[in-house]
């Protein structure tokens, strides 16, 4: 087991376990598009990235093993920054037709504030 903290709350996690993971073991939600539990990681969409102490960037929760000592800032100025980027990113890159829609079967869309 491997002993980390996100956002304050200490905690243990199996080692090789992602950070996501972790988050989601005690109930911290890391937003995603492209992770899910039963599929290979492929950190292709960027919207998990997190605050990691002593990372120099920003780095994606569903591609980062936990360490042992490891700090973890999901709500941070620089993890919000970075997710409200990727989001823009996404949403200038996408078809106009998805940004009208509100609810799509069980998936809501979020605003930012």
């Amino acid at each position: 087991m491997v002993e980390l903290t996100i956002d304050g709350i200490k905690m243990e996690a199996p080692e090789g376990s992602m950070v996501i993971q972790a988050a989601q073991d005690v109930g911290v939600y890391v937003p995603h598009f492209c992770y899910h539990k039963k599929l290979s990681i492929a950190a292709n969409c960027r919207m998990c990235l997190v605050d990691v102490e002593k990372a120099p960037k920003p780095l994606p929760a569903c591609a980062t093993p936990v360490t042992n000592g490891m700090v973890v800032r999901t709500r941070s100025d620089k993890a919000i920054a970075a997710q409200k980027s990727v989001m823009e990113f996404l949403l200038i890159n996408h078809p106009l037709t998805a940004r009208s829609v509100t609810r799509v079967a069980n998936v809501s869309c979020k605003t930012w504030q």
